[in-house]
């Protein structure tokens, strides 16, 4: 938790002082036009404050886009947290959403990781982070449909997280 947050006090920082100024709503938009979802990659990445004023090389418009993932994935668990309060669940559903729960965490640790890589320029680290995101919220989808608690919301949010993942995955392969 503390690393999330170091990472976006980091991120507001740069996002403060720096240079270059005004985003690049073209660059926004060449970047996401090869992503599988160029609607999402564009609302999502537009939709952040720092595109303001951070959005001014493809490094940093990656930042925005692993940021965007890790703050879904941090509402994500916060969701799953809210439901795994409830006394009535089944013993199935409890546990598969114990494990959503730690893919998540495990996840935002990832993006968070791929951010720090991010910014030293290893552009083959952050491919392996958001690959471990990827997949561990892959695992959260295969215990939903396989083993129960099948929840159509924890489903929808684990799809849109995969795409904003993806996306940033693509806009990272453009990169190196």
């Amino acid at each position: 938790m503390m690393k999330q947050f170091t990472g976006l006090v980091f991120l507001c920082i740069i996002s403060f002082f720096s240079i270059g100024g005004n985003a690049n709503s073209s660059l926004i938009s060449d970047l996401c036009k090869h992503c599988d979802d160029p609607k999402l990659c564009l609302s999502t990445i537009k939709s952040r404050p720092e595109s303001g004023e951070f959005a001014a090389t493809n490094n940093q418009i990656e930042i925005i886009a692993i940021s965007v993932a890790s703050s879904d994935a941090s509402a994500t668990s916060a969701y799953i947290k809210e439901k795994l309060s409830h006394e009535d669940l089944e013993p199935a559903t409890e546990a598969t959403f114990e494990d959503c729960q730690k893919n998540y965490q495990d996840a935002v640790e990832q993006l968070d990781d791929s951010i720090s890589a991010m910014l030293t320029d290893a552009h083959a680290d952050v491919d392996v982070w958001l690959h471990a995101a990827i997949s561990a919220i892959e695992s959260c989808d295969t215990e939903l449909e396989s083993r129960g608690g099948n929840d159509a919301e924890l489903s929808k949010r684990n799809e849109v997280f995969l795409k904003l993942c993806k996306n940033a995955l693509v806009i990272n392969k453009m990169l190196t």
